[in-house]
């Protein structure tokens, strides 16, 4: 079989750079208002995303720690920016609502990440732009199938001999 063009270590060596210089890119509306970038995540997050709102939501679908969320979430309530709202049936759970103040940094920042993101596809077509889509969902819905079997993974990399492949 031949080797794979693209190996994991390349992918996630790119996904890190992609997130470094997204962050470099909203670095100067963060420094403005002494925001760390999770919290900028966070807001843009729950913007974005009216019925995913706690911290749980958005460490799974942005794939940030959960100690750097609950930090970013109880600065931004303490800012006034956030309010936290205990669920009705669990009391463990928060519900983060974005409060009126915060949207107007939200808004820049999402303004900032769409000319950040206009910059990374220069020079790529339309159809090369589908193409990535399709293919970001297929990997997509792979990562999760792989998370969903997580216990048999080990197993699924080993040869027959019990050795590593």
């Amino acid at each position: 079989m031949p080797e794979p063009m693209l190996t994991a270590s390349v992918m996630f060596a790119n996904a890190a750079r992609f997130a470094d210089a997204y962050h470099t890119a909203i670095a100067p509306l963060c420094a403005s208002t002494g925001l760390p970038p999770a919290a900028a995540d966070i807001l843009l997050f729950l913007a974005n995303n009216p019925g995913l709102d706690t911290a749980r939501d958005i460490c799974e679908t942005q794939l940030l720690k959960k100690s750097a969320v609950s930090r970013a979430a109880e600065g931004l309530v303490r800012r006034g920016w956030l309010e936290a709202l205990p669920d009705p049936r669990d009391r463990r759970i928060q519900h983060l609502r974005l409060l009126s103040p915060a949207r107007p940094f939200s808004e820049e920042v999402r303004r900032a990440g769409e000319a950040f993101f206009c910059l990374l596809l220069q020079d790529v077509t339309l159809e090369e732009q589908q193409q990535m889509e399709k293919i970001a969902q297929k990997i997509e819905h792979n990562v999760r199938t792989v998370l969903s079997q997580s216990d048999s993974i080990p197993h699924i990399l080993m040869k027959k001999d019990g050795k590593p492949l």
